[in-house]
């Protein structure tokens, strides 16, 4: 493997000849060594990870980064000159990678390189940039683009999970009104768009009669279900889908207003239909078959880490409240024990083992949903 350091490192013994050099030359000599460091291969005729003047409609991204059993490309990339500043074209580029059902957009001079979520649901583009790192922060920048462009993480669904929860904590820290829109192919255009037309990673669909274990495998691309099964087993993800189908059916009953669950190929999100106490559309619980967020120390009751290891740790329920808020209602419902919490975040999430009956955990649910909705008094 090619280290990412030391490419970075030689890159920026040259920046003064790079600071006179074309796009072409940053694209060759920067951008690409950057790549092929996060494991991306460029050489093989076979995989053709990295497609160069990649067409979406009638224009072209930079590169395209692909792989072959995937239908869409995972990451679109606009280059700049090094000298040049990132924030031109990122409209067209945003716009390339939501309607080619791209997660994740780049734009880059080398140097600089800032993130976009394009499915993220936001009031205007800079609310979809999740991460903005400069190489000549060598730690920092190694660090964001391993977490969000390394490609085991790319193909795993850990970045673009990554990039969801540095969202979370980006509109937690800062607050802001949304009025959701799409990324425009036009900037001059001021029509608005439709949010509810937000490709998904997969929707189940929409049923007011109870929901089975048949209903969730059925509902999933097999591209998807296969991805559960050789990576989390049978019994991890049979845990996974009952949990699936008990909380979507306690939704239902409860008559809460929230999007159908969303399956990726690290959990299961539910998800707020309008904007909550915090002034955006929010995620309030969810399912992980891992058990745990990849980015974050998770603790037990006893303060001790959890170890990081999907094949030990089995799924469970994530509720964004915080330690205190599952003290309090572990008080009042003693079946109600959480086993975990997120620790050094800004976004508060606690952990709890997922029983084979889901409305154990409703007083839980009920809370999230009340307190983040505004209703608790």
């Amino acid at each position: 493997m090619i280290d990412l350091s030391n490419t970075i490192a030689h890159i920026l013994e040259h920046k003064q000849h790079l600071a006179e050099a074309n796009e072409a030359t940053i694209q060759q000599y920067v951008i690409l060594p950057i790549l092929r460091a996060l494991e991306w291969d460029d050489v093989n005729l076979t995989s053709m990870e990295i497609i160069p003047e990649y067409q979406v409609e009638s224009r072209r991204a930079d590169y395209a980064l692909h792989i072959k059993q995937e239908q869409n490309p995972m990451v679109l990339i606009e280059c700049k000159r090094w000298t040049q500043p990132i924030g031109r074209n990122e409209e067209q580029i945003c716009f390339y990678a939501y309607s080619g059902n791209v997660p994740l957009a780049i734009i880059t001079n080398g140097k600089l390189w800032r993130f976009y979520l394009s499915r993220w649901e936001a009031s205007s583009l800079s609310d979809r940039i999740f991460c903005e790192t400069d190489i000549e922060n060598r730690e920092t920048a190694i660090s964001d683009l391993e977490k969000y462009l390394l490609k085991s993480n790319v193909i795993s669904g850990e970045a673009e999970l990554n990039a969801e929860i540095a969202l979370e904590e980006k509109g937690k820290t800062i607050p802001s009104e949304i009025s959701p829109s799409l990324p425009n192919s036009n900037p001059a255009a001021d029509v608005p768009d439709n949010p509810s037309e937000e490709k998904p990673v997969t929707f189940l669909p929409k049923s007011d009669v109870e929901w089975t274990m048949d209903t969730v495998r059925d509902s999933l691309s097999e591209e998807l279900r296969d991805y559960h099964k050789k990576t989390y087993r049978e019994e991890k993800c049979r845990i996974f889908y009952h949990a699936v189908v008990g909380l979507q059916n306690l939704i239902q009953k409860a008559g809460w207003k929230l999007n159908q669950p969303k399956l990726s190929k690290m959990l299961c999100g539910f998800w707020l239909t309008d904007k909550g106490v915090i002034g955006r559309i929010e995620r309030i619980f969810g399912i992980l078959p891992q058990g745990r967020f990849p980015v974050m120390e998770i603790v037990d009751r006893d303060g001790e880490l959890i170890p990081n290891s999907s094949t030990s740790i089995p799924p469970r329920l994530f509720v964004r409240v915080t330690e205190e808020d599952a003290e309090q209602l572990e008080l009042k419902h003693d079946e109600c024990k959480f086993c975990g919490v997120a620790k050094g975040k800004s976004v508060d999430y606690v952990y709890y083992d997922i029983p084979e009956d889901m409305s154990i955990l409703l007083p839980v649910l009920e809370f999230a949903y009340k307190k983040h909705t505004g209703n608790l008094f």
